[in-house]
């Protein structure tokens, strides 16, 4: 009863996941690629419910610098990897990609937050984080990022021309991340897995975009009194969003390991701080 009740907001992830398992399955994607999505849900559903949730009475306020250090650290590993195309976006554990910055963007957009840090530190490690990602180049993750990450800024920044600069520089950090955007081919089961489940037929495509919704629920919910969620809820929305105007992976509904732990992680740090 104990796992079951610290699992609730996990179990908002299946109906996307079992929809996008099915599109994939009726697609011909192979049962290896297609339940993948499955397992690690159940495996962190799993560990998040024993090791997460129950440190619920440890509300997390403080910045973390060093944690803060290692995510910046992450976020720039993928340079020192090969990359596809001049694109670098993942770190490669032989057969295994790991897509960084949905992993890690939730935790940064956590410590932007965090009440013990000035608003000078927030501001440079947002812009950083931006000009990593311009790099990458990842248009989506970026455009996603700075619309999460510029609500924060805009409440913890108190200097109204300060407040004006960072947005314009974010504005225009964003059209230069469209502009030079990457021109890889998409995989369908991935970037497109939301075309697949309309292929099905529109009963399909409207539980299908019904269960997107509800992985947002959670984040907008406890917005109303909380910053840091509310920002978490625009992160995963845009990242959503912008999957429908450029090959950017479909969070929990496609395939990827990554986007499904950067979810627990935001998910997680929720439940423990409300």
């Amino acid at each position: 009863m104990i796992i079951l009740k610290n699992s609730i907001s996990y179990l908002l992830m299946i109906p996307a996941i079992l929809i996008g398992t099915f599109a994939m399955a009726a697609n011909g994607v192979s049962p290896g690629i297609s339940l993948q999505n499955l397992f690690i849900w159940l495996l962190g559903t799993v560990m998040c419910s024993y090791y997460f949730i129950r440190k619920k009475e440890k509300r997390i306020s403080k910045g973390n610098l060093l944690l803060t250090c290692i995510s910046i650290a992450l976020l720039v590993l993928p340079f020192l990897f090969d990359g596809s195309g001049g694109v670098h976006r993942w770190i490669t554990f032989g057969p295994v990609n790991i897509y960084a910055a949905s992993i890690i963007l939730p935790i940064i957009i956590i410590q932007l937050w965090k009440r013990n840090n000035p608003a000078s530190y927030t501001t440079a490690l947002y812009f950083i984080t931006l000009l990593i990602l311009l790099f990458h180049p990842d248009a989506g993750q970026l455009t996603s990022f700075s619309c999460a990450a510029s609500i924060i800024l805009w409440k913890k920044i108190s200097n109204w021309k300060l407040k004006l600069l960072s947005l314009m520089l974010s504005t225009v950090t964003v059209i230069i991340s469209w502009i030079f955007i990457d021109d890889l081919a998409p995989v369908p089961y991935v970037e497109d897995i939301i075309f697949l489940v309309a292929d099905l037929g529109i009963v399909w495509l409207i539980f299908g975009v019904l269960s997107l919704l509800l992985l947002l629920s959670p984040f907008f919910y406890y917005g109303r009194n909380n910053i840091v969620s509310l920002s978490l809820g625009v992160y995963f929305l845009m990242a959503m969003i912008v999957t429908l105007f450029g090959h950017f992976p479909m969070p929990i509904m496609g395939y990827g390991i990554s986007p499904i732990i950067g979810y627990f992680l935001a998910v997680s740090w929720i439940r423990i701080n409300n």
